[in-house]
């Protein structure tokens, strides 16, 4: 992205942002319901995402096996855990290579989306009017506070708003990251014997 289209959104992100300020019924008039693609977008990434966080967990489970000897308990990692987890266990214990290489890439790819996901699945949305632009929003408290660390009052809602300009290259993206970890989940479990071998010999070479 140049910087030209750069400033231009962030004039059009701030521009909404001082017409939704400035009256409540100015939020009603500037927006409207989503439409389909929006909503097939939406529910893409928060499945997309599920499919990603499945997949991690498997990978986790058999590199701690094969590597540590350890128990598989990824199943009870925390959503924010999981992709940190495998990055962790990726670094410390995976060998350099084609592997290694790919598996942090694709944890690094579907952990920066994870706020995507945690909005889409947990937030309200409408489309900005004219804009290639949704608004987020929220009731909930806690929510609202987890995004910027600021407490709403009871009565206020937050919000925010998401650029859709080059987002569904970003969900492409993201589909090819969570499908390569679909891919190597299946084969490391098919060798597990192999990649037990291999760990045992890397740590008596």
């Amino acid at each position: 992205m140049n910087k030209a289209t750069l400033d231009a959104r962030l004039d059009l992100l701030s521009k909404l942002q001082d017409a939704f300020d400035s009256t409540p019924q100015a939020f009603i008039n500037l927006t409207q319901n989503l439409n389909s693609h929006d909503v097939a977008m939406i529910g893409t990434v928060i499945q997309v995402y599920c499919y990603a966080d499945f997949n991690a967990r498997r990978i986790i489970d058999v590199l701690k096996h094969t590597a540590m000897g350890a128990p598989r308990s990824a199943s009870r990692l925390q959503d924010a855990q999981v992709f940190p987890m495998l990055e962790h266990i990726v670094r410390e214990h995976l060998w350099d290579g084609d592997l290694k290489d790919g598996l942090l890439k694709a944890a690094a790819t579907v952990e920066m989306h994870r706020v995507h996901r945690h909005n889409f699945a947990h937030w309200s949305a409408r489309r900005v009017k004219g804009a290639n632009a949704l608004v987020m929003f929220t009731m909930n408290a806690r929510e609202a506070e987890r995004r910027d660390g600021v407490a709403p009052e009871p009565t206020e809602a937050k919000y925010g708003i998401l650029s859709l300009d080059g987002f569904d290259e970003e969900v492409r993206k993201l589909q090819e990251h969570t499908n390569y970890l679909a891919r190597q989940a299946a084969h490391l479990e098919q060798h597990v014997e192999e990649l037990k071998a291999e760990f045992t010999r890397r740590r008596g070479a």
